[in-house]
């Protein structure tokens, strides 16, 4: 029944078999694409969730430890601590008011901080920096920060809670802890911190962000997050699973959540992320839309293509049934031959008698004499001099000693590594067996007597029968057609060189090195020509020259500031000296070049991907080639790192500067290049936009750091002037004296007498 329905014509059969095959490997590998990228997705979701979880959590660490540590300092400072320990007896107005001016120093210092509030309970007095007004215990405006200070147990040590005074909800912290009626402080701190503030910079919560950011104390109330108070409600109630599995899926709150779940230990909170998968859901769909839809354009076109091709190319197929019957013999079967509907099974049973036939004219030729001579003529090649039985048979079976003298010739094809990459063993072989037949009869031609060798390589080697010099140029000329013929049957590109004239009893060996290194040449001086001895020996004068290092930097830099002109110079400057030198020492100073921007540039994906640049160099023919491959990737690399230029990256960066310079500022050998060199840009373009953002220059910035640094180890410690001047980061007390009268108009030794005078 279906051999009624299916057509006569083999092209039309063949056609819808290929239709259906399209059609369900399209639509299985859809389906499986679709899936896939869905699954993907959501694990790159979920990984950057784990990311940025990962990321708060050391940041709120870090964050909420410098804050205590503030506190501290703000306890310990001298002028709070004296008039947070003041009694009624020993009482100056004098001390408020440089408590209060301290308490003002810190407040500006600190954007997290929405106010401080000094409580003196011998004197019954609370200062408040929001409003700077002194308050009895009585009149304070907040009296659940008293309540919470007098009871016991209410303020942990050094622990934050959530604090709401006028209707507004803080982050507080008292130093030192309130240890109920058996403390022995009189004196405390009470510090507001803004939440919008820390949710902003410590928890990096924006806006924008679809995401939603939960932190719970440990009652699992909400004291920090960009949730509303009805989500944070609904998670807080919701059942906790059994195991402590950093992610989970949560449906409520008036959606379904992907939730990450990490803990600040410190704190003892727990901080949940909660990623809507609605909102993820509905751009996976429309995605999947687009590739369902494109795999339905895909497949017409296909259909198109398939059913074109199999017109033009199948349709002949009855014809070359004909044909290779008539050229099997009578023997083979006929009865068949007519009947469209078993043409290919007729092929089919016909190539095994075809393979078998190949097959047995394979191992006639390795039995015959060619493969012999080519045994000979690589051992005489590869050997010392001819002897034994590769002279005797070189001597009366071949006619290159016929001239008295031969020469060595070589060809190699270009782009060797590419080739293979792209054809089997097989095909390069019978690529190789083709190349040989071809320049051989080319010299034929030529009328020069000649015999090829293949070494399984890139390369076909020739011995010349010809004279000594007067016959050099007939050799080129013939070599010259031999790459004309190559190009023209073939379609291949390859170099050509030619050696000396050479004796029976000549070392071939280094000679035939030494020609095979002249087909490199073209790699080093880009010229279309047969080489000689005398290119070598030319190319040769200046080898063992490196690349400029300078010039080297400087097209790092270009990169840098994405100046494509000034990359295309330093790229020419690099690769000019390198005409002059052998194939190894150039491919060698290529290979560090493309190194040295490899450890400059580590996100750069094309040459991060090499397994071997050296063999990759290979790939190529040209040094032109090399320099034009390099200075596009390069572009692409500038072109994707355009977008690092933007304002809020360029202030990304001068943070990143101003922390080094902090953590750096003791080492004396601190300069502009370390930064530039952390941050991975151009020493100009860190000088540009700090300044820009700090209207100082870098170096004037380190040096205002470690003034101010050493003006605070004067006050606050008793170290020597010579330990301060090197724990500053000054590399002489000279030096450092200078540069401190600048600035303070006295020498740290006044400038540390002027601040132990107590002030009248």
């Amino acid at each position: 029944m279906w051999s009624r329905v299916l057509p006569r014509k083999t092209y039309v059969r063949l056609f819808l078999y290929a239709c259906m095959a399209v059609c369900v490997l399209t639509l299985a590998f859809t389906m499986y694409l679709s899936r896939l990228f869905v699954q993907s997705t959501m694990n790159e979701i979920d990984a950057s969730n784990r990311d940025k979880m990962q990321q708060v959590v050391q940041t709120s660490e870090f964050t909420l430890q410098k804050l205590r540590q503030f506190a501290l300092r703000v306890y310990s400072e001298e002028n709070i601590a004296l008039w947070l320990n003041m009694t009624p007896d020993r009482y100056s107005p004098l001390s408020l008011y440089k408590a209060a001016a301290s308490v003002r120093e810190f407040v500006n210092s600190e954007p997290f901080i929405q106010s401080i509030s000094l409580f003196n309970f011998k004197m019954n007095q609370i200062y408040a920096s929001s409003d700077a007004g002194l308050y009895t215990v009585q009149d304070y405006f907040d009296p659940a920060m008293v309540d919470a200070i007098q009871s016991e147990g209410t303020t942990p040590y050094l622990q934050f809670f959530d604090h709401a005074v006028q209707g507004k909800s803080y982050l507080a912290l008292v130093v030192p802890a309130a240890a109920g009626p058996n403390r022995n402080y009189s004196g405390y701190v009470s510090i507001l911190f803004s939440k919008p503030l820390l949710n902003e910079h410590m928890l990096q919560i924006s806006g924008r962000d679809q995401n939603k950011l939960i932190v719970e104390n440990a009652d699992r109330a909400f004291i920090l997050g960009n949730a509303d108070a009805e989500l944070a409600s609904a998670l807080a109630k919701a059942e906790r699973p059994a195991s402590d599995a950093p992610s989970r899926k949560w449906t409520g709150g008036g959606g379904t959540w992907s939730i990450q779940t990490a803990e600040l230990p410190i704190e003892g909170w727990k901080a949940y992320l909660l990623s809507p998968i609605s909102a993820w859901q509905a751009k996976i769909d429309r995605i999947r839309f687009d590739i369902i839809a494109a795999s339905v354009v895909l497949v017409f076109a296909l259909l198109l293509f398939l059913y074109w091709q199999s017109y033009r190319r199948l349709k002949p197929i009855s014809d070359l049934t004909a044909r290779l019957q008539s050229k099997l013999g009578p023997e083979e079967p006929t009865a068949q031959a007519g009947n469209a509907g078993n043409e290919i099974a007729w092929l089919d049973s016909r190539f095994d008698t075809l393979v078998g036939r190949l097959e047995q004219q394979d191992l006639s030729l390795k039995s015959s004499k060619a493969l012999i001579k080519d045994d000979l003529l690589r051992q005489w090649i590869l050997g010392s001099k001819a002897s034994g039985p590769a002279a005797h048979y070189i001597r009366h079976q071949t006619g290159i000693l016929r001239a008295g003298t031969f020469r060595i010739a070589v060809i190699r094809l270009e782009s060797y590594g590419r080739f293979a990459e792209d054809y089997d063993f097989a095909s390069r072989k019978l690529l190789r067996y083709a190349l040989g037949n071809l320049m051989a009869e080319v010299l034929a031609n030529h009328d020069f007597a000649a015999e090829t060798v293949d070494f399984g390589s890139d390369h076909i080697v020739a011995l010349i029968a010809a004279s000594a010099a007067d016959e050099e140029s007939r050799v080129l000329e013939a070599m010259k057609d031999v790459r004309a013929q190559i190009k023209r049957w073939l379609k291949l590109d390859l170099q050509a060189a030619v050696g000396p004239a050479l004796g029976e009893g000549a070392n071939l060996q280094p000679v035939y090195d030494r020609v095979y290194e002249l087909t490199l040449l073209a790699f080093l001086c880009d010229e279309d020509r047969v080489f000689t001895m005398d290119d070598l020996e030319r190319y040769r004068a200046e080898e063992g020259s490196g690349p400029d290092e300078r010039l080297l930097k400087q097209a790092i830099h270009a990169v840098r500031l994405r100046n494509a002109d000034a990359l295309a110079s330093e790229l020419d400057s690099l690769t000019r000296h390198m005409h002059g030198l052998g194939y190894e020492e150039c491919k060698l100073q290529l290979t560090h070049i493309i190194y040295s921007i490899m450890k400059s540039f580590k996100n750069a994906g094309t040459l991060q991907g090499m397994k071997s640049i050296h063999a990759f160099l290979g790939r190529f023919s040209t040094i032109g080639e090399v320099k034009a491959w390099l200075l596009q990737e390069l572009l692409q690399m500038m072109d994707r790192e355009r977008p690092r230029s933007g304002s809020a990256r360029k202030e990304e960066f001068v943070s990143e500067m101003v922390e080094f310079v902090r953590n750096h500022l003791h080492n004396p050998m601190l300069s502009v290049d370390d930064i530039a060199e952390h941050v991975n840009l151009s020493v100009n373009y860190v000088r540009q936009i700090f300044k820009e953002r700090y209207a100082l220059s870098l170096s004037d910035y380190i040096t205002d750091q470690r003034i101010k640094y050493a003006i605070h180890l004067l006050t606050t410690t008793d170290w020597t002037v010579a330990d301060i001047t090197e724990q500053s980061g000054f590399q002489t007390k000279s030096t450092f004296f200078s540069l401190f009268k600048r600035a303070t108009g006295m020498t740290p030794g006044q400038y540390r007498q002027e601040q132990a005078k107590p002030e009248r």
